[in-house]
């Protein structure tokens, strides 16, 4: 019985030997928004990746900001508490040295369909340098870009049809702008924004500007490339909306959230906003447009191939990582189509692949899947260099001075240039 029990143990252990690490049981840990967490169903779909591959996966959840202090910490502390971790707008080239280059575990396996699988913008996000050839530090995840979204009554009203262009955007908030009862006060505005002088203002006003081919900074980072005939033109197109009247006279002071209460409470006719904003304009029990909003590509100038801004959460590899090979299976899978379909269907979760974007499953679920068709191979993102958060304070200082029409749109942007220069040198 001794005999049989030992011959029976080293079976197992010859046994378990030859089956790949990935299968065997391990656990990597992840560090992640909770919004993400949820959108895998509170961990149901990583029951499924377990149940697939023998990994489990722990997670701790943190909101943005304590996100954003808790892994630069981890990093410099040298810790191997988390293999794989997500990044947004915090990530930058400095935390270059703490990640994973993941050229290596794409070649060993790639990711399904490859990199090309997902949107080209997107993915620059994560590259250094923000180039075709930068290596590449986390696969995107969970990714919104721009795109508009407008009334669709209010449009068939005015005979209005949904604006191609900036100029066309325009000429439709005019039209769209209403004293709807005759007590002399506007009722609806063609459009609302967010002009608040803070990270969202300058998002909100990078919607308006990307369309028209404007660059933030060089592709290294080292120069600022704001300063253009198309920055000006969205910048003085967003004074002459205040000035005409043609969004509320609050909205240089509006965040995402007032620009949201605008649309859904019935004031404002149009919005150039991330696409993921959708569910909250067609929640029956909070909007009041539920069922009336269309969606539709930003408008944009048609010369401009990468018009459409995006940003949002990847996946990175701890470089401290003891479990390399688990962690990168892990990143692998919850990307796939599979996953970005299930998580985008089920739990409204932004994908990152153009071609969820026309699976029957998304179309039938997703109101604004043939915006994204068209949106998502087109994005173009932000810098990510070390110095952009004082890049950010001071371009949003100025364009918010000429928003409010204190400076003119070329005067604000040669003003924002000669103070970010020498930052970058």
């Amino acid at each position: 019985m001794t005999h049989l029990t030992r011959r029976t143990a080293l079976a197992a252990t010859l046994a378990l030997m030859t089956v790949p690490a990935a299968a065997q049981q391990q656990t990597i840990t992840w560090i992640t928004h909770p919004v993400i967490y949820d959108v895998t169903g509170k961990g149901e779909l990583l029951k499924q990746f377990t149940e697939r591959t023998g990994i489990k996966v722990e997670v701790t959840t943190f909101p943005t900001d304590a996100l954003a202090q808790r892994i630069p910490a981890e990093f410099i502390a040298g810790s191997d508490a988390y293999d794989v971790m997500t990044m947004a707008n915090f990530w930058s080239d400095r935390l270059t040295r703490y990640v994973e280059p993941l050229e290596p575990y794409l070649a060993k396996k790639p990711v399904p369909g490859g990199i090309d699988a997902f949107s080209e913008g997107f993915v620059r996000q994560f590259r250094i340098p923000q180039t075709p050839e930068g290596k590449l530090y986390a696969i995107p995840l969970r990714m919104s870009v721009d795109i508009l979204f407008y009334r669709k009554d209010l449009l068939e009203q005015a005979g209005v049809a949904v604006p191609k262009t900036l100029d066309e955007y325009y000429e439709a908030a005019k039209k769209l702008t209403k004293d709807a009862d005759g007590d002399g006060k506007t009722d609806v505005y063609g459009a609302v924004y967010q002009g608040v002088q803070a990270n969202q203002g300058l998002y909100d006003w990078y919607d308006w500007a990307a369309p028209l081919g404007v660059d933030i900074l060089s592709p290294d980072g080292k120069k600022p490339a704001f300063n253009t005939p198309s920055a000006i033109k969205a910048t003085e197109m967003r004074r002459r909306f205040v000035a005409e009247g043609l969004v509320s006279p609050g909205v240089l002071s509006y965040s995402f959230d007032d620009a949201i209460s605008a649309m859904a409470q019935g004031k404002a006719a149009m919005s150039i906003m991330f696409d993921a904003y959708w569910s909250q304009l067609e929640n029956k029990e909070k909007s009041q447009v539920a069922g009336k909003i269309g969606y539709a590509a930003a408008p944009r100038d048609p010369a401009v191939d990468n018009a459409y801004f995006g940003r949002g959460w990847g996946l990175f590899l701890n470089g401290k990582s003891k479990r390399k090979d688990a962690a990168w299976e892990f990143i692998n899978w919850l990307t796939a189509p599979e996953q970005q379909l299930w998580m985008a269907v089920n739990h409204g979760n932004p994908i990152s692949r153009p071609a969820v974007a026309a699976h029957p499953d998304f179309i039938a679920k997703v109101p604004v899947a043939s915006a994204l068709a068209e949106a998502l191979p087109k994005a173009r993102t932000m810098p990510v260099s070390g110095e952009f958060v004082r890049v950010q304070d001071i371009l949003v200082k100025h364009v918010s001075a000429a928003q409010a029409g204190s400076v003119t749109a070329k005067e604000a942007l040669a003003a924002a240039e000669r103070e970010v220069a020498p930052i970058l040198k």
